[in-house]
């Protein structure tokens, strides 16, 4: 019998008592005082994606928690028949009985339930990662009319097939004596890599090695790397045909304002993100009226745009010290290091971020100018990568679990970034794994990542570190107790692959061979 909208005063609904647990311990962490709204989050959750949630297993039938009313979870009315419609549209079935929707509905709520326990968790936990990831998985991710953006085809366009490299030139197990192979999209690893060495030990050497072996495998995958040292330029620009940009003196093409959608949640949640990030750049603690204030100056900057044209850092500058004249506060540390870095053009939103991370690019940072630019420059770029790359659909999986490659970012002299703990950074090496993106981080040593509570070295696929004067508890905790990273010789390090859960000392590469 065909189910009709009156039908739900008499009908009841249930899910497992274990993605019922879930949805109540999220509830108390938002606030929630209805059982409901946890429920129709997780079941919306579920809808979001194309297919159709599994079949319960028979233990779950049996273990189920204690039922909602239709009018309850669906709400009434129009609520209701918008539920009913997001469902039987979902379901693809031309009708649906009262017995089909409530194991629809019990199938769709435990699923969301679970998927949104895994959001939780890549957000570390924190509510206003979890919003954000939230508000971008329910935006549009096509980018606004000003732009001569890539189709719809392009936008969420990966790279097929599994990315197996040597881990440098020659990639031999000391003791095994055989070659080893990292496998960066995988299935049962991670995609993101750590490179570590003292100076001189062959890190970066070894890092675009590796990066040449991937783009033989995934031609065009698109690259994004921040070089402090000139020491990319050349294999960068003339290997993997890179465009190079040296701001100020040519500014980053790239919209870091740029608001998916005019939804006013979204606006916010973007705002406080900018805010973040353009905070971070000073070691300095700022108050809550000074990020307050920010956050109103970045927010009044996004709703004000005219004909879907961003704003720019010129133009926060200017809304911060209005807004300061409405509060009455004077001049202060913060809109001083504002006018100082917007003297210098160091964006120019020629490109959607849509556009720009479908190419390649090496941002040479200024060597010149201050740390606080350099800072700027790598924090908004990344911000708007999380924005742009954690908005797209979950890149596909082949039979084998593979996942398809969309993006590769490069970070040299990662510690000087790992300092400012930004939020967008933790966001990518998080939750970007499922969306085709890959992190190499390159940097000094194991101490880099000692202190940061983002828990970057867990979530590597690969962790490589050559000769470098580190701590022994860091090393320890990575590698096991059995290797001194001071022991190595020239062009051996001590590797960690995350689908092995084993630690070798291979032989990257030697003196003769040369790049």
């Amino acid at each position: 019998m065909v189910i009709e909208l009156s039908d739900l005063f008499t009908t009841t609904f249930r899910t497992t008592r274990k993605a019922d647990q879930f949805c109540e311990y999220l509830a108390r962490q938002l606030g929630w005082k209805h059982r409901y709204v946890a429920a129709r989050l997780a079941i919306g959750r579920s809808l979001s994606l194309t297919d159709q949630p599994k079949e319960l297993l028979q233990q779950e039938y049996e273990d189920m928690a204690t039922p909602l009313r239709g009018t309850q979870l669906l709400g009434e009315n129009s609520q209701a028949a918008g539920w009913l419609a997001l469902i039987l549209e979902h379901s693809e079935l031309t009708e649906i009985s009262k017995r089909e929707l409530q194991n629809l509905v019990s199938r769709h709520w435990h699923r969301g339930a679970f998927l949104l326990k895994k959001d939780w968790e890549d957000s570390g936990e924190k509510m206003e990662n979890f919003v954000s990831r939230l508000t971008e998985l329910a935006s549009f991710s096509g980018d606004g009319g000003k732009y001569q953006d890539l189709d719809s085809d392009n936008l969420n366009f990966v790279f097929r097939g599994e990315v197996k490299i040597p881990i440098g030139e020659v990639s031999i197990d000391t003791h095994t004596k055989k070659e080893v192979r990292f496998s960066v999209n995988g299935a049962g690893g991670s995609p993101h890599m750590a490179i570590m060495g003292g100076v001189g030990s062959g890190k970066t050497r070894t890092a675009v090695n590796m990066l040449h072996s991937i783009r033989k495998q995934s031609n065009e995958l698109p690259f994004l790397a921040f070089d402090f040292k000139k020491d990319l330029i050349d294999p960068f620009t003339n290997t993997f045909g890179t465009t190079l940009i040296s701001p100020p003196r040519s500014p980053v093409p790239l919209d870091v304002l740029h608001v998916f959608s005019d939804d006013d949640t979204l606006i916010k949640t973007t705002s406080a993100r900018i805010r973040d990030s353009i905070i971070a750049v000073k070691s300095s603690k700022h108050s809550g009226v000074q990020s307050e204030a920010l956050r109103e100056a970045i927010t009044s900057v996004l709703r004000n745009r005219i004909d879907g044209a961003s704003g720019t850092l010129i133009d926060i500058s200017k809304a911060l010290e209005m807004e300061y004249e409405e509060r009455g506060r004077k001049p202060d540390e913060l809109t001083s290091t504002l006018n100082e870095l917007t003297q210098f053009s160091l964006f120019s939103p020629e490109y959607s971020p849509a556009e720009f991370f479908s190419r390649s690019w090496l941002i040479q940072l200024p060597q010149d100018g201050s740390a606080e630019m350099r800072r700027l420059i790598i924090n908004l770029t990344l911000d708007a990568l999380d924005r742009w790359i954690n908005s797209q659909p979950d890149s596909p999986r082949d039979e084998n679990g593979v996942r398809y490659l969309r993006h590769l970012t490069m970070l040299d002299e990662a510690h000087v970034i790992l300092s400012t703990r930004l939020p967008a950074l933790a966001n990518l090496v998080r939750m970007s794994r499922s969306k085709g993106g890959s992190i190499m981080l390159v940097s000094q040593s194991p101490d880099d990542f000692e202190f940061n509570q983002d828990g970057y070295l867990d979530n590597m696929g690969l962790t490589l570190a050559f000769s470098t004067q580190a701590k022994p508890g860091p090393t320890k905790r990575i590698f096991g107790n059995n290797s001194p990273l001071t022991s190595l010789q020239v062009g051996e390090a001590f590797c960690r692959i995350r689908a092995e859960a084993t630690t070798k000392k291979i032989l990257c590469w030697k003196k003769h061979i040369d790049l």
